[in-house]
């Protein structure tokens, strides 16, 4: 092969101002010769290399790559690159060779760019992580984990986090299977390394369904290392992830009592047995940790957000107020005060906690939290004032999701014709925001005008075909308001294959087997939608088809249930009435 030409920024930037006078004048991709350059088993040597000037070949090659990019041909660029980062010791070469590889999807030339820019960058970790990935897509995880090993020693000497690192390779991998072998072999390579086996525990949760497999990582981490808090809490949640709670809440006993100092070991007991609904037993761990640090604010906030998210108002008011007494942290105190407000149903305390929120992460969310309680408990007059500032301001982001909350709360409260008069003059503002769309397209439904319902639902699909979101609400529509039972069940399909586990989508799919009349199959569908979550919606479908199949007791406990939890729910009244009256 040719010798090696350095070649420079300075070379980079010259080579594209050739570009541009080149497509000017209409130049070819190959201005040397106007045929493609022939297949062969190193596609990215083009022939043009065993003929010509090697300085010239590397100039010919990156000004024909960045002449491909500019025309969108990213596949051709990366073969280009590819031969230029061969030809050339300049890592910059390699390193966006690999880049447009990547971007092309081509992941042989990725790999093959990735390497060589490793090889002329040795103590890049930028380049060892992205070759390692590759390396793990392709199945290859004996090198995979030979190069982490290896990254993990330059990261430490670098001064860096090498489990930190470690995570984040391993997160970016896409063939899981591969990612976990990888971790399994690494893991060998590092027996007493506990950072390793505490990657290697999160990511078999990560990406393991919950089970055996996934249990039995988490278990030979946690009795290699009995010392490790954090190897046990993982075990611990992989027992509750797999329906084994009992287990879980022995395993965090036990730990707690080896380890009776450890804050992480309560919080984690204490978090446990709060979804379990065990409020003694929690409330005391949470006290015992009080205990050990009266004022530290942070254990304080943990410990209210864990009662917030299990519905424990009154212990997470307690935290709450025992903060905003002590003046710490006042902006985060003040807005979950306002959401622990607003889940009492004390509208007018949530409101004067959201006006306390004055800066922070949670300003934003105040300020629509605040509109849209005032758009439903005073009309949406009295939140109009509230939310055409943010409408109307120079952050679209802010100005989007003010449209779409506005929105929404008129949805919910019926007012249709309202909440598609805000989206309209959002889709104004926002044109083809599929957000609003697919918002306007739910309130069209509730219009009964399927037709613009469709409309908006096909028009996120001609964008993006695969939104989900968009695939599953177009055709449980089409299941429930038309006929169109067939195509109905070829979108929610789609949508079911990518998110198998989402319960509305589910549900979708239970419904239209039942318009399909596959009455078994949409039972077995509805009940599993019904399991992940007890929504209104999925209850009235689940109780339609339990009482066709004959199961009537079961259906009208079921819509009993749900009428409880939801007594405004209009599907749910609706079904009751044609069922039941």
């Amino acid at each position: 092969m040719a010798a090696m030409i350095p070649i420079g920024h300075n070379m980079i930037r010259s080579l594209l101002a050739l570009t541009a006078v080149f497509s000017l004048v209409g130049c070819a991709h190959t201005p040397l010769d106007a045929s493609e350059p022939p297949e062969s088993d190193r596609p990215e040597v083009l022939p043009l290399m065993q003929t010509q000037d090697p300085e010239a070949v590397l100039m010919f090659s990156v000004l024909a790559a960045e002449i491909a990019v500019r025309s969108g041909e990213h596949a051709e660029a990366a073969r280009y690159y590819g031969a230029a980062a061969l030809l050339s010791d300049d890592p910059a070469i390699a390193e966006r060779a690999t880049r447009i590889a990547l971007f092309a999807r081509e992941p042989e030339h990725a790999q093959r760019s990735a390497d060589r820019w490793l090889r002329l960058a040795p103590e890049s970790t930028d380049a060892s992580q992205v070759s390692t990935v590759l390396r793990i897509n392709a199945g290859d995880a004996e090198q995979a984990a030979e190069q982490l090993d290896s990254l993990m020693n330059r990261v430490v000497v670098q001064g860096g986090d090498p489990y930190a690192t470690l995570g984040g390779v391993i997160g970016q991998a896409q063939d899981q299977q591969a990612a976990m072998e990888t971790m399994h072999l690494l893991a060998e390579r590092r027996r007493d390394d506990v950072g390793v086996h505490r990657v290697q525990a999160e990511a078999a949760l990560r990406f393991g369904e919950p089970g055996e497999e996934v249990l039995a990582v988490t278990e030979r981490a946690a009795e290699r290392f009995p010392e490790s808090v954090q190897l046990r809490l993982l075990h611990a949640r992989a027992q509750s992830e797999a329906g084994h709670d009992d287990a879980a809440v022995e395993t965090l006993r036990a730990t707690v009592e080896a380890h009776p100092d450890s804050r992480e070991a309560r919080l984690g007991y204490a978090r446990v047995l709060t979804e379990m609904e065990d409020d003694v037993f929690a409330r005391e761990e949470m006290d015992r940790l009080v205990e050990m640090a009266p004022e530290d604010t942070q254990l304080l906030l943990a410990l209210a957000l864990m009662n917030l998210e299990a519905e424990q108002l009154g212990p997470a008011r307690d935290y709450l107020e025992r903060l905003d007494a002590l003046g710490e942290r006042e902006n985060d105190v003040a807005y979950y005060l306002g959401r622990l407000h607003e889940m009492a149903d004390e509208p007018e305390a949530a409101l004067g906690a959201y006006a306390r929120v004055e800066a922070g992460d949670h300003a934003e969310d105040a300020r629509l939290r605040s509109a849209r309680l005032t758009l439903k408990h005073d009309g949406a007059e009295a939140a109009r004032d509230l939310f055409d500032p943010m409408q109307q301001g120079v952050d679209e982001d802010l100005a989007r999701r003010a449209y779409l909350a506005e929105a929404n709360a008129l949805r919910e409260l019926g007012e249709y014709a309202d909440a598609r008069s805000r989206l309209n003059r959002g889709l104004v503002q926002f044109p083809g925001n599929t957000q609003l769309l697919y918002l306007r397209g739910l309130v069209h439904e509730r219009e009964d005008d399927i037709a613009a319902a469709e409309a908006d639902f096909r028009t996120i699909l001609e964008s993006d075909p695969e939104n989900v979101a968009a695939l599953n609400a177009l055709g449980y529509t089409l299941a429930d308001r038309t006929d169109r039972y067939d195509e109905a069940y070829e979108l929610i399909l789609r949508a079911y294959e990518r998110e198998p586990d989402d319960a509305a989508i589910i549900d979708s799919y239970g419904w239209v087997l039942y318009r399909l009349g596959r009455l078994e199959e949409a039972e077995t569908q509805l009940r599993r939608a019904y399991s992940l979550s007890e929504d209104g919606e999925i209850a009235s479908n689940l109780a339609v088809v339990l009482w066709e199949r004959g199961e009537r007791a079961e259906a009208r406990e079921v819509l009993e249930a749900a009428l409880d939890r939801e007594p405004g729910h209009e599907r749910l009244q609706r079904v009751r009435n044609d069922l039941i009256e």
